[in-house]
C-alpha cells in the first residue's frame, strides 16, 4: 500500500506508528528511559518480517543458492524497476504467504530470528561504509540507493539527526549495504560509492550525491558526475576511475544486493535495527523510538 503524501512507507504490521504525534521539531529532546519504555509496543508490528526474513537467512546459509539445492538461483544483477512518479510511492516489503505457512511449520521464536538478523550486522573495524563504534549497542544495517527518492529524504532530513545524537555518542553504528533498485545509473552510483571507499570516503560521497537529489529521470547520474564529484572531494581520480571498472567492487554491489532481496526487500530504504526490520523514510520518532529500545534492552544509557 503506498503511504500518504508524508512520504513514511507503512511497517510489516501495517501503517506508521504514531505513538507521540507527528515529527519531532528541531526542539525535540531525547526520551528518558522511562518515556522510551512505554514506547515497546512499536516494535511488535515488526514481528511477521522478522521471522520471514529469519528463514530466508535460513535458506542461504544452509545450503546452495542454486535451483538443485531446491531454492531460486540469486540474480546476477540487481531488479530494475521503474522509478517512482512521485515522492507519495513507495515499495515495501510484504510477507509471502508461504514464507507465512514455512514459518508456522518450522515455529521460529521471534527471539531467535531477531537474532539472526542482528548477526548480519559485521562489526568490521575495517569497513569503511560504517559509521560509529564498533561495539556501539545498536548497529543500523541500512540497504538504500542513491537515486531513491525516499533514501534522499532519510538521509537528508533523519540520517543526520541519528548521526549527531546516536552515533557521535556512541549509542549507535551504522553500515550501509547497496540495493540499486533503480537501473544501471543506480548501480553506477554505487559502484562510486564503493570507489570512494576505497579512499575512505564513502561518508563524504554518501553526502555530497545525496544532497544532489539526483533522479534516475533527470540524466545528471553518468560517469562524468562521479568523476566530478571525486574531484569535489579532491579524491585520487585516476584511482577513482580504474575502480569504477574493477569487477571486485561491482561484485560487492551484487552482493549487498543479493542479500537484501533474500531477506525479501523489494524496496529502499530498509534498515534492520538490532535485529527488528523497519522499512521506508519513516518520521524522525519512529528511528528514535527502535533505536532508544534496543539500547535499553542492551542495557546502555541514552544520551
Amino acid at each position: 500500500a503506498a503511504p500518504d503524501s508524508g512520504g513514511g512507507a507503512p511497517t510489516a504490521g501495517g501503517g506508521a506508528p504514531t505513538a507521540g504525534g507527528g515529527a519531532p521539531t528541531d526542539g525535540d529532546q531525547p526520551r528518558t528511559e522511562t518515556e522510551a519504555g512505554r514506547s515497546r509496543g512499536l516494535l511488535a508490528p515488526a514481528v511477521v518480517l522478522v521471522v520471514v526474513a529469519a528463514l530466508a537467512i535460513a535458506a542461504m546459509t544452509g545450503g546452495s543458492s542454486s535451483d538443485e539445492a531446491g531454492g531460486a538461483a540469486a540474480p546476477t544483477a540487481p531488479v530494475s524497476t521503474d522509478p517512482p512518479d512521485d515522492l507519495a510511492e513507495d515499495l515495501v516489503v510484504e510477507p509471502d504467504p508461504q514464507q507465512q505457512e514455512a514459518i508456522a511449520e518450522e515455529q521460529v521464536s521471534p527471539e531467535e530470528a531477531r537474532a539472526q538478523l542482528d548477526a548480519l550486522a559485521t562489526r568490521d573495524p575495517d569497513d569503511p561504509r560504517a559509521l560509529g563504534e564498533v561495539d556501539a549497542p545498536v548497529v543500523m544495517i541500512e540497504w538504500a540507493d542513491f537515486l531513491c527518492p525516499f533514501c534522499g529524504v532519510f538521509a537528508r532530513d533523519t540520517e543526520t539527526v541519528l548521526i549527531e545524537r546516536y552515533v557521535d555518542t556512541g549509542l549507535l553504528r551504522i553500515e550501509w549495504r547497496d540495493l540499486p533498485f533503480q537501473g544501471d545509473e543506480a548501480f553506477l552510483a554505487a559502484l562510486g560509492g564503493q570507489a570512494a571507499a576505497e579512499q575512505d570516503a564513502f561518508w563524504e560521497y554518501h553526502e555530497v550525491l545525496f544532497e544532489a537529489d539526483l533522479r534516475r529521470e533527470d540524466g545528471r547520474m553518468g560517469r562524468d558526475f562521479l568523476l566530478d564529484v571525486a574531484a569535489e572531494l579532491d579524491l585520487d581520480v585516476a584511482a577513482f576511475e580504474a575502480d569504477l571498472d574493477d569487477p571486485a567492487l561491482a561484485e560487492r554491489v551484487q552482493g549487498d544486493a543479493v542479500l537484501g532481496q533474500s531477506l525479501g526487500i523489494t524496496g529502499t530504504p530498509a534498515f534492520i535495527i538490532a535485529g527488528y526490520p523497519l522499512v521506508g523514510a519513516q518520521p524522525l520518532e519512529v528511528f528514535v523510538d527502535v533505536i532508544e529500545n534496543a539500547a535499553i534492552e542492551a542495557g546502555a544509557e541514552l544520551p
